[in-house]
């Protein structure tokens, strides 16, 4: 599911039959003088389904160390951002207590995700977690479970296995939904899902990030706009404060230096700083949880205890089909972020991959993520473009990714006990501002004027309608707004397209955009406009880091 810099073309421009794969790979680190692929001589290139032929740089001495760097590096940025996910998914205060244990839960989902994506991805650097675009739809799910169980005076244990058994239920059948997808080839119907309305989907999960980061720090639940006073209320003002700063600082940041370093450095300098006030203070762990820095949790049992709310004989059954709609809405929304995935990392590494396959590998993770109690996932393209770029072309990244993770499950204490929120709440923000900054604001140069009033409408429309009837209404909206302007506004001359993608650049076509009259034309322009490195928005939070790329 992306703070935010976010497509799969149906021809992609091959390098010549004299290039090396090296010579494609040192390509792609001197861009700026890299030649363009359309004074290429162009020939057909077979899809990359089993895996990525490219070069093994070095021997394996050299590559083992390299790899388990390029993990580690991996492992420090997504961690907190998969923490923070989990209070996202459980961010009802009903759930609060049982944090711990949930968060592990999430953090063993991304393990899977990242074990399933470095086994049977055709790309072997490849960059798989719990992912932001499924993750409305986990936490609207949760909600509508909390409802439930206040209107049936459920018991909490009745709550907790119905609300984990339900995701990971949901979370299987998406997975199964992507591998008939991809196994019927239908991944090209599927980009026909008007990226305006996604867009306007990832704007509402950076308010949504941000909405849940500011009632994490004040310890209270906040649905909507109209309860957003509930911040000012008791003092809670101070302990929200602190994380609002925070996360605009990590934002701002992270798009000057533009290095990889700079997310992790920033979090952790937030829990330095936390703690040396606290040591100012003469403040113990205990105090700070009462004044409200420190959450409430649960003690932590052994990691074999992650999975003891899935318990089936407490299922409240008759709450699952009521899951359908939010479920079949987050089967679309996640094939079609997928894809998008896919074309940027195709992008990068210059050669034509199969998206029905890349679909069938994400439905397989989402569906082993499902049967393990799971969540939602996908690739990580900003992090795996990364990987690709450091040369790793092996496994060993990936795998090293899942081992920190597996670790931090295994831990004897629960982590989150001794994390102020403010530091949760940082990272959301920091989300927020990059999601909504990109989708809301500079998006509206580079798109045209129907298309961002179709992504803005869904925005509007999701935030007071719902995610099942925003997404709904925007699709009708954009369709409406096609009609009535004839479809002029679906795509500009050809030359503007270009334009467009090459940045102001003669010559340098970076996507392979389909207009009126190429082969396999399927009129989804849009989508391929989004290729454009300078409009491109990844559905991933983790792309505020792709600056430094």
């Amino acid at each position: 599911m992306g703070n935010a810099n976010p497509e799969p073309p149906n021809t992609v421009n091959s390098s010549p039959s004299s290039s090396s794969d090296e010579d494609n790979v040192n390509r792609s680190f001197n861009h700026p003088k890299a030649k363009s692929p359309r004074k290429l001589k162009k020939q057909k290139t077979k899809l990359i389904t089993e895996k990525d032929d490219a070069p093994q740089l070095g021997p394996l001495s050299v590559r083992i160390p390299i790899g388990i760097l390029y993990g580690m590096i991996n492992a420090a940025v997504v961690l907190p951002v998969m923490m923070s996910f989990g209070t996202i998914i459980y961010h009802d205060p009903v759930f609060s207590p049982y944090l711990p244990t949930l968060i592990k839960l999430t953090l063993v989902s991304s393990m899977v995700h990242q074990l399933c994506f470095s086994t049977f991805s055709s790309l072997p650097y490849s960059i798989g977690q719990v992912q932001d675009a499924g993750l409305i739809f986990l936490s609207a799910i949760s909600s509508s479970f909390s409802s439930l169980a206040v209107q049936g005076n459920w018991k909490h244990r009745e709550l907790l296995a119905t609300t984990t058994i339900g995701l990971s239920l949901c979370t299987a059948s998406l997975g199964l939904g992507l591998m008939l997808i991809g196994r019927c080839r239908l991944a090209r119907f599927v980009q026909y899902l008007p990226t305006p309305v996604v867009g306007g989907y990832l704007a509402y999960i950076g308010f949504f990030c941000g909405q849940s980061g500011l009632g994490l720090m004040a310890g209270t639940e906040v649905k909507g706009l109209s309860e957003w006073p509930k911040l000012m209320e008791d003092g809670n003002w101070k302990l929200v404060l602190p994380g609002v700063f925070g996360g605009l600082f990590i934002y701002i940041t992270v798009r000057r230096m533009k290095h990889m370093a700079v997310l992790p450095t920033c979090m952790l300098g937030i829990l330095l700083l936390f703690y040396g006030w606290m040591w100012a203070e003469g403040m113990d762990i205990e105090e700070a949880r009462e004044r409200g820095w420190i959450g409430e949790a649960e003690p932590a049992g052994d990691w074999t205890e992650t999975w003891k709310y899935i318990d089936f004989s407490s299922v409240r059954w008759e709450a699952m089909p009521q899951q359908f709609v939010t479920m079949v809405s987050m089967t679309l929304v996640v094939a079609l972020s997928s894809c998008l995935d896919v074309a940027a990392i195709e992008l990068e590494l210059g050669k034509k991959l199969d998206y029905d396959h890349e679909l069938k590998t994400v439905g397989l993770s989402n569906f082993v993520s499902g049967l393990t109690g799971g969540y939602s996932g996908s690739y990580i393209f900003s992090q795996t473009i990364f990987t690709l770029r450091s040369g790793v072309r092996d496994r060993i990244a990936g795998y090293t990714v899942a081992i920190m993770e597996g670790i931090v499950v295994c831990l004897p204490f629960p982590i989150i006990a001794y994390i102020p929120k403010l530091f949760f709440g940082s990272l959301l923000v920091m989300i927020c501002a990059d999601l909504m900054n990109e989708w809301l604001l500079e998006v509206r140069k580079k798109v045209s004027k129907i298309e961002y009033a179709a992504a803005i409408g869904t925005f509007a429309l999701t935030m007071f309608a719902g995610v099942e009837w925003g997404i709904l209404g925007g699709i009708a909206g954009y369709h409406v707004l096609m009609s009535c302007s004839g479809g002029k506004g679906e795509a500009g001359s050809k030359e503007e397209l270009e334009g467009l993608v090459n940045g102001g650049g003669k010559g340098e076509r970076r996507s392979s955009l389909r207009f009126e009259g190429d082969e396999e034309n399927d009129g989804s322009h849009f989508f391929d406009k989004m290729m454009d490195e300078s409009v491109r928005t990844t559905l991933s939070p983790l792309q505020v880091v792709e600056s430094s790329i």
